[in-house]
């Protein structure tokens, strides 16, 4: 039995980027930055950034890409998948990214809420 999911809190450290697909399917690509609070070598707390990259596909991710902004507060919850490609260099390469299932967010802007 394996178990793919993934649930992470953080704000986007850019805009949303909309695209279409080939086959003309609408994704939604945002990063989030999540901070793990780790004790350094003097003893005191330092927090390390980890920036993971999310995507939303099709109507939903049209309908929210006006909503996430540079700073959103954004609570992600889906499952990883590992992407393959090759550069423009060339080589080849792989990254994991968060398939979104459910999203919360928060802007800045007088304390506006949403789900989608």
């Amino acid at each position: 039995m394996s178990v793919n999911t993934a649930a992470l809190s953080g704000h986007l450290v850019e805009n949303a980027t909309l695209r279409s697909t080939k086959g003309g399917t609408m994704v939604l690509n945002f990063t989030v930055a999540v901070t793990e609070r780790v004790r350094g070598a003097d003893g005191g707390y330092e927090d390390r950034p980890s920036y993971i990259d999310c995507a939303v596909f099709g109507a939903r991710a049209e309908a929210i890409s006006r909503y996430l902004t540079k700073g959103t507060l954004a609570m992600v919850q889906g499952h990883l998948r590992q992407l393959a490609y090759t550069d423009r260099q060339g080589q080849r390469r792989s990254k994991v990214e968060v398939m979104v299932d459910e999203l919360d967010w928060r802007t800045r802007r007088q304390g506006d809420a949403a789900t989608a």
